[in-house]
C-alpha cells in the first residue's frame, strides 16, 4: 500500500517525518509530495502527476498543508487537485470538503454555532467603521488572519483607536478584517486531539512569556497532560463531526459567563507539545485510521 504525506516544504517537517516513519514501520510505501509540484489533467479520465511523473497506485494521502497560498487561483487549484485525488479513489485525509471548511475560520464557526456549540462573537468584514464599532462595543478583541494557524498574525487589542489603525492597514492591502471577542483564558486553554470520533489525548496549554496571551506551542507555550471532563470531550468530537474531519486539534477555553467555548478547529494540527506532555504518538493513530479507511 502506497501512502503519501502532502506538504509544501522542501523537506518534511516534524509531523510529516513521523507519519512517513510510521508508514515505513508498518511495511507500507511512503511518499512525500510537495503540493506545488502536484498536477492533474483530464482527457476522459483524471491523471495525477508529481513533476512530470504520473502518480500510480496511490492508496491514500494525508494533507499536512496546502502550502503558502498567495492567490485565489492558487488556492482553488490546490483544492481542486485534492478533490481530483478523491475522485480517482485515493483516500484523502482529512477529506477535502472538511479541510476547506475548517480552513475558513469564519465559515467553521458558523457551522459549529448552528450545531449548538459555543463560539466567540465574531465579525468578518471589509468595512473599517463596522469593525471599529465592534471593538468599541466588545471591549477586548483579537484580530486574526481569516486563514492561518499557530497563532501567527493574531493581535490582541483593547483600544478601538489602535484597532482602527490595524484595520486601515489590512484594508489598504486588500485583506479581509476578521475580529473576534477575546475569551479570557486565565492562564491556559485546552487542546483536544480527536481522531476517528474518539479523544486520543488532551493538553492544557500555558503561556510562559510575560504579557503574552497566546498559548500556542509555536509561540513558546508549554503543555501539560490533561484529562478533560466529558463535556469537553463531547464538544470536541461533535466539532469534528460537524466539520467533516477524521482527525483534528480542537481548541477550547472556559469563559466565566459562557462556559466552554470553541475558538478554533485545526484540521492539520501539530502535535509535538502534545506528544511530549502525554507520551501519545498521534502519527501512529493517524496511519492506522488511514489504513482502515483505505481497506474499507
Amino acid at each position: 500500500m502506497r501512502i503519501a504525506v502532502i506538504h509544501d516544504t522542501k523537506k518534511p517537517d516534524l509531523p510529516s517525518k513521523e507519519l512517513l516513519q510510521v508508514i515505513r514501520d508498518k511495511g507500507l510505501e511512503p511518499m512525500f509530495l510537495r503540493i506545488s509540484s502536484l498536477s492533474a489533467s483530464f482527457n476522459g479520465e483524471i491523471s495525477l502527476f508529481y513533476g512530470r511523473r504520473r502518480i500510480l497506485n496511490l492508496s491514500g494521502a494525508i494533507i499536512r498543508s496546502l502550502g503558502s497560498v498567495t492567490s485565489v487561483e492558487q488556492y482553488v487549484r490546490r483544492l481542486a487537485l485534492l478533490k481530483n485525488m478523491e475522485q480517482t479513489g485515493v483516500v484523502v485525509m482529512n477529506p477535502v470538503d472538511g479541510l476547506a471548511l475548517a480552513r475558513d475560520k469564519y465559515a467553521a464557526l458558523i457551522a459549529l454555532s448552528k450545531a449548538g456549540l459555543q463560539v466567540p462573537k465574531t465579525l468578518v468584514t471589509e468595512d473599517i467603521g463596522l469593525a471599529y464599532d465592534f471593538v468599541k462595543n466588545i471591549g477586548k478583541a483579537v484580530i486574526k488572519p481569516l486563514i492561518g494557524s499557530r497563532g501567527y498574525g493574531s493581535v490582541l487589542v483593547d483600544n478601538p483607536e489602535v484597532a482602527f489603525r490595524i484595520f486601515k492597514t489590512l484594508v489598504s492591502f486588500n485583506q479581509v478584517i476578521y475580529v473576534q471577542e477575546y475569551i479570557d483564558k486565565k492562564t491556559h486553554d485546552i487542546r483536544v486531539f480527536v481522531i476517528d470520533n474518539e479523544v486520543l489525548a488532551s493538553i492544557q496549554r500555558f503561556s510562559t512569556k510575560p504579557n503574552e496571551w497566546r498559548t500556542n506551542i509555536a509561540q513558546g507555550g508549554k503543555a501539560k497532560a490533561y484529562n478533560p471532563p466529558e463535556e469537553i470531550k463531547e464538544m470536541a468530537i461533535k466539532a469534528c463531526e460537524v466539520l467533516g474531519l477524521w482527525y483534528a486539534g480542537v481548541d477550547i477555553a472556559e469563559d466565566h459567563k459562557k462556559g466552554y467555548v470553541i475558538f478554533e478547529v485545526n484540521a492539520a494540527p501539530d502535535w509535538q507539545g502534545l506528544m511530549e506532555a502525554t507520551g501519545v504518538r498521534p502519527a501512529e493513530a493517524i496511519i492506522d485510521l488511514m489504513v482502515k479507511k483505505s481497506r474499507s
